[in-house]
């Protein structure tokens, strides 16, 4: 029944496309051709060899929001960065390569195999996003990487980590969506093994009108706070801080450059569907704004590199941990709230 089901939104799905096809080209649509066309596309996939003949049924299609941000900044990203980017955090923790390295913040799944490339060993993937995670676990789950990394569903006010158990952390602007910064630190604090290191990169700045237009497309409401109270959240914590970096500049020149290009991208908007070119429109006015406040410098991006000490008490915490499952998902009481 299952199957039948897949195959009959299948069909659906194909006479959709066909018809914003035709809509998007001012022609009329062929429905019998186009169902002449599937009928001819499922009997040969009747005769292909048993192995991998059911992986049509298993097809993701990206929300029409992350495909949006695929042209935006690149497929698997929901931000502006590259490869080269993705590693900077890693190369600042330096974590052993037999160490298990937890990454908070990911989003979609190119950062993860920027990182998982720099570092062999097991890797935690901690998602708060409800939008983006089907997306992440479906591409770990059919890559390479679903051998060693695991993804996990969290709600970032309320998830406990495993403590003393992370030989490295890499948080990516979790504190710009945290309701309760100072826990988070100490969530943070608490996980790491003594010695080990964290990079927390996150938008800082004053509370200003404009932040409700930049961050109007984001996943969570924002909550964006100055330089100086995430330090101290995090030192207070009793992490030390090793490096504080504004990163903002060569934010900017990634966006910018991804900017330039999107004329190209929107003049081929013929083969975008009209949802993702509608979002595409909105993220593209927000993303605007929120690069204008960093230009401005009323809004910047930094990168923290922060230790927990080798003599830090080995305390048992009071809350039960939630140690990352082989299959993924946390508790229905942690889903995100966006």
């Amino acid at each position: 029944m299952a199957a039948l089901k897949a195959l009959f939104d299948k069909k659906q799905l194909a006479l959709t496309r066909a018809r914003l096809r035709a809509w998007w080209d001012g022609e009329e649509l062929d429905e019998a051709g186009v169902l002449a066309q599937l009928e001819a596309e499922a009997a040969n996939d009747a005769e292909a060899p048993i192995e991998g003949a059911d992986d049509a049924l298993f097809d993701y299609d990206l929300p029409p929001r992350l495909a949006a941000l695929g042209v935006m900044w690149g497929e698997g990203r929901i931000r502006p960065g590259d490869a080269s980017a993705d590693i900077l955090g890693l190369g600042q923790i330096a974590v052993p390569a037999d160490g298990v390295l937890a990454v908070l913040g990911a989003g979609l799944i190119a950062p993860v195999e920027a990182i998982a490339a720099r570092h062999p060993g097991r890797i935690d993937v901690f998602e708060w996003r409800e939008e983006t995670l089907d997306a992440l676990k479906h591409a770990v789950s059919t890559g390479a990487l679903q051998e060693r990394v695991q993804v996990a569903r969290i709600d970032l006010e309320s998830h406990v980590f495993q403590p003393n158990h992370y030989a490295g952390l890499i948080s990516v602007d979790d504190f710009a969506y945290c309701g309760h910064g100072p826990r988070l630190a100490q969530q943070i604090m608490k996980c790491l093994r003594p010695g080990a290191a964290a990079s927390v990169e996150s938008y800082m700045g004053f509370k200003c009108g404009e932040l409700a237009t930049a961050f109007a497309s984001s996943f969570a409401e924002p909550q964006i706070r100055p330089h100086g109270d995430v330090l101290q959240y995090l030192t207070d914590s009793g992490l030390a801080l090793e490096g504080d970096e504004d990163v903002s500049e060569a934010f900017l020149a990634m966006a910018r450059g991804s900017f330039l290009q999107l004329g190209e991208k929107l003049a081929e908007a013929a083969k975008l569907d009209v949802a993702t070119a509608r979002e595409l429109a909105w993220e593209a006015e927000a993303w605007k704004m929120r690069l204008r406040l960093l230009a401005q410098r009323r809004l910047e991006r930094r990168r923290l590199l922060l230790r927990k000490p080798n003599d830090a008490p080995s305390d048992v915490v009071e809350e039960v941990a939630s140690p990352i499952p082989a299959a993924a998902d946390a508790p229905e009481s942690e889903k995100s709230k966006s």
